[in-house]
């Protein structure tokens, strides 16, 4: 398991992106920890890093976050 911290951006962020909500999930091997640039909360689990190139994902602390 690894993290990777991610950055956070404004609430009106450009270009094609795609918004998700949080979801924390159950880690399996090899699954990397997303953590929130603002609170540290873990977010989501990804496999690989390009799951997160069009995705800006919202914490409950209100940030926006994205790789």
């Amino acid at each position: 398991m690894s993290f990777l911290q991610l950055r956070t951006v404004p609430g009106l962020f450009i270009g094609r992106r795609t918004l998700v909500c949080a979801e924390t999930q159950m880690l399996a091997e090899g699954d990397t920890r997303c953590l929130c640039g603002a609170c540290h909360a873990p977010l989501l689990t990804v496999r690989s890093r390009e799951e997160l190139e069009h995705v800006v994902v919202k914490c409950g602390c209100g940030a926006f976050n994205q790789l």
